[in-house]
This record gives structure tokens, C-alpha cells and sequence, in this order.
């Protein structure tokens, strides 16, 4: 299997278009993950918090808050949803460096049930 960051060998049957749509793709992507790792890392510091804490907190692993932060993880949206409500934030501010670091309205961290 590939790494995500891995190029694309062009295969037989594939046009020149379809490769530079890949690397346009594996561009954007590690743009993003860079992005998320930035924000990630800059939301969860300025709230004091650990990784441990964040992970607690939005109820995923600490290992997933760690490759997040180092642009490693292939994180799901219902994982993204989680940290942007433990930190406080909506989920375009994970994203955007000049987005609010607070939204105007209070978001409640989702409790664990037993």
C-alpha cells in the first residue's frame, strides 16, 4: 500500500491529465493535513490543555491527537467533529488560521456514557 504522500505511478491507460489531477490532489491533501496539524496543535496549547487532555476530552485516543498534530492521520469527519466541540470551536476554525479561536455561542463537550 502507498503512503499518502507517496506519488502516483502512472499506469498504463492513464492519460497525463489524470496524474496531474493526483499530484493537484496529493498537494491539496498534505496542504490540509499541514493546516490541521498547525491549527490543531496552536487551539489545543492556547487552551492549556495536553493531547491526553483533548483526547479525554473529545473522546478519541491520544495517539490520533498526536498523528493529527504531526499531519500523519487520515482523520474522520466524526473524529474532527469531536475535537472542534472539545475545543470549543467550530469545525472551519480546525481549518482557517484566521478564524475565530472561540465561536459567539457556547458548545457543550459531548459527555461519555457509561
Amino acid at each position: 500500500m502507498a503512503h499518502w504522500g507517496a506519488p502516483l505511478a502512472p499506469r498504463s491507460g492513464v492519460s497525463g491529465a489524470d496524474v496531474a489531477i493526483s499530484e493537484s490532489f496529493l498537494q491539496t491533501q498534505s496542504q490540509l493535513r499541514d493546516n490541521l496539524a498547525r491549527r490543531v496543535r496552536q487551539l489545543r496549547r492556547g487552551s492549556r490543555m495536553s493531547q491526553r487532555d483533548l483526547a479525554d476530552r473529545a473522546g478519541v485516543r491520544q495517539a490520533l491527537i498526536s498523528q493529527i498534530e504531526l499531519g500523519e492521520a487520515n482523520v474522520t469527519l466524526d473524529s474532527l467533529l469531536k475535537i472542534a466541540i472539545a475545543l470549543q470551536v467550530d469545525l472551519q476554525a480546525l481549518f482557517a488560521a484566521n478564524a475565530p479561536a472561540r465561536p459567539l455561542g457556547a458548545v457543550t463537550p459531548p459527555r461519555h456514557l457509561p
